[in-house]
């Protein structure tokens, strides 16, 4: 028995041998191979390298540089189109020739503007046009100038036409403030008249320049009284003050003249009547 167990164990191992002679014959015929080896496991820890950037401890302190570019908008036009504009220019004599019409096509917040100046009759036309929202305006400086545009809608294909009236906004402007606003019978009030010089510029604006060293002179009713002179001359504020007291109650007229021009009526409210005096009385004593 016990012969026949070594006899198979020395079999075993002859046979592993022999399958390990052969696994190296085969790894042989594969090329030079003489160990078998593994990569590393990476490492689970954060790189700590001199590759890390730092970052700031403020990020809000990190101003990147600004990228180069170009900002396009569209134009908006006012032609060609298939309307038209057309009309007359009047001003207080009449129609106004060589004065400036200027349309304005409206699209949203931009617009596009065409001028055009009036014929010897005050008429102009503005023709080939698109549609759209308009606002048309006209002036003639230094002198003569639209208070209010018109604004409207033009059609596609439409032709529209308009009358533009202009006002005259030559020489000085006398406007006045009462302080207290409310004259009262007897009272002291300081009186401002204010003067103005007014001119259209080339935009067809109204501008106003203080009038000074200009002659104000006073002129009322009966019942208003001036202290300290009726005449001044206007400051570097184009204003003149004075001093009034109204006698009577009621509507009483204040006026001005400023140089040599024609009175111009100021503004003013009516005089109050002053208020009655207080009544005192006393309660009778009793004798013991």
């Amino acid at each position: 028995m016990t012969k026949g167990r070594r006899r198979g164990g020395s079999a075993l191992a002859a046979a592993a041998a022999a399958a390990a002679a052969a696994l190296l014959s085969g790894l042989a015929g594969c090329g030079s191979v003489k160990t078998l080896s593994f990569p590393p496991v990476p490492s689970t820890h954060p790189s700590t390298g001199a590759a890390a950037a730092a970052l700031p401890n403020n990020l809000r302190s990190v101003v990147e540089s600004p990228v180069a570019g170009v900002t396009t908008t569209t134009a908006i036009g006012i032609g060609p189109g298939q309307a038209t504009l057309e009309g007359t220019v009047l001003g207080p004599s009449g129609p106004v020739v060589g004065a400036t019409v200027q349309a304005e096509r409206i699209v949203g917040d931009r617009s596009s503007v065409t001028d055009t100046t009036t014929a010897a009759d005050g008429s102009w036309s503005i023709r080939q046009v698109l549609g759209g929202r308009y606002r048309v305006r006209a002036w003639q400086s230094p002198s003569l100038a639209l208070t209010s545009p018109a604004i409207f809608f033009l059609g596609g294909a439409d032709t529209k036409t308009l009358t533009l009236k202009l006002a005259s906004f030559s020489g000085p402007r006398v406007s006045a403030a009462l302080a207290p606003s409310v004259p009262v019978v007897g009272e002291v009030d300081n009186l401002v008249v204010q003067v103005a010089d007014r001119v259209v510029d080339a935009q067809g604006l109204v501008r106003e320049q203080p009038s000074v060293g200009v002659r104000v002179a006073l002129a009322g009713g009966p019942y208003w009284l001036v202290y300290g002179g009726s005449a001044l001359n206007t400051d570097a504020g184009g204003q003149a003050l004075f001093q009034v007291s109204c006698r009577a109650a009621g509507r009483d007229p204040l006026s001005a003249e400023v140089g040599s021009a024609a009175p111009v009526a100021l503004s003013v409210a009516d005089c109050a009547p002053a208020p009655a005096p207080a009544i005192q009385t006393t309660s009778p004593t009793r004798s013991g």
